[in-house]
């Protein structure tokens, strides 16, 4: 996703860089204009306008692209942190129950079992972000 939306601005910063050239390019036809100029000047202005129109077009439809996938990276960030957060939990909760089962030891059980729950929980919120 954020490799997307780079792309699309750097895309968005590239269209942008070639409306501006073209700016440039319509303000020395315009120059050359009023100096005097013929119909082949007035074609080359045209065109350099009708490049400028299509730009900004196109740097619009860019721009919406961008901001959606930049909205969707942020939707899936908000998933990840409680998904790691789950992991740390169960692997703790493994750890512990190990533990438990070398030591003999019921008590460690059940505090392994008390982090799993907190890890299956936070499992859950990775989905429904309920927390």
């Amino acid at each position: 996703m954020q490799n997307q939306a780079s792309d699309q601005w750097a895309f968005f910063q590239a269209k942008s860089i070639k409306e501006a050239l073209a700016e440039n390019e319509r303000g020395q036809l315009e120059r050359e204009g009023n100096r005097g100029g013929g119909a082949e000047l007035a074609a080359r202005l045209k065109a350099c306008n009708d490049r400028i129109a299509k730009y900004e077009k196109e740097k619009g439809k860019i721009q919406e692209r961008a901001q959606l996938l930049e909205k969707e990276r942020d939707e899936v960030l908000r998933h990840g942190r409680p998904f790691g957060v789950a992991v740390i939990f169960l692997q703790i909760a493994i750890l512990l129950s190990s533990v438990a089962a070398l030591l003999k030891k019921q008590w460690v059980w059940v505090a392994g079992m008390a982090v799993g729950i907190c890890g299956l929980v936070q499992f859950a919120n990775g989905f429904w972000l309920f927390m």
